[in-house]
């Protein structure tokens, strides 16, 4: 019976000092993330990011995290709560609903015109596909705008909260007007024929009045 007592207590002093060294590691972890995540860089923005995503993703298990804490006596009220603050992107953009299907033909930026030979800034992404296909609407949002001139052919512009606008354009039909409020994947115009032939779609993406690449915002 004592010799069973010696080894009962042996094992529980080799398990508390276990957990007192997972207790520890976990806190220099824990400090060394919230060291890296309060720099302003690409390194730090794009750990914020796979951080946010795996406290976010349903792999992420806490609750053995949770029970350790609860059996150590450590709980979120002995902790700076403030911490945690940076761990959510601060960036972080909506996902926008790809238009229309087909083919991205032309990127945003800088291009060299075929027939000049000038160099030119697009706008925006062009989106080949059938003509007559729907086009729905990339975000929730309200119509501002529909109109019709030699840049853009007949178009719409929808403005959505935090101040983005997307315009569509080169639209063979509009089904929306001013003031429609519309939602994600509502369709709101049909595509329209490109000199080429073909159906297409030009698709911006604005913040503010500032246009910007729309493949940072589509959900690819």
């Amino acid at each position: 019976m004592d010799n069973w007592d010696f080894r009962r207590n042996s094992i529980s002093r080799f398990f508390a000092r276990g957990i007192v060294k997972q207790l520890l590691a976990a806190i220099v972890i824990f400090f060394v993330c919230v060291g890296i995540l309060s720099f302003d860089g690409s390194f730090s923005r794009e750990f914020n990011r796979q951080v946010a995503h795996y406290f976010a993703s349903p792999e992420g298990d806490w609750a053995p995290a949770i029970e350790t804490m609860v059996a150590t006596g450590l709980w979120m009220d002995n902790i700076n709560t403030g911490a945690f603050q940076v761990v959510a992107p601060r960036d972080a953009s909506p996902s926008l609903a790809v238009p229309v299907s087909g083919t991205i033909v032309r990127e945003f930026g800088w291009i060299e015109d075929a027939d000049s030979g000038q160099r030119l800034f697009h706008s925006g992404i062009d989106i080949e596909t059938e003509i007559g296909t729907s086009i729905r609407a990339a975000l929730d949002g309200q119509v501002i705008n529909v109109d019709i001139n030699d840049s853009l052919g007949r178009f719409v512009m929808v403005e959505h909260r935090g101040g983005l606008i997307t315009v569509y354009a080169n639209c063979g039909e509009i089904l929306v007007e001013v003031g429609d409020i519309i939602t994600q994947g509502q369709i709101i115009a049909k595509a329209g024929e490109s000199v080429s032939g073909n159906g297409q779609l030009h698709f911006e993406v604005r913040e503010g009045q500032q246009p910007v690449d729309p493949l940072e915002y589509l959900n690819l």
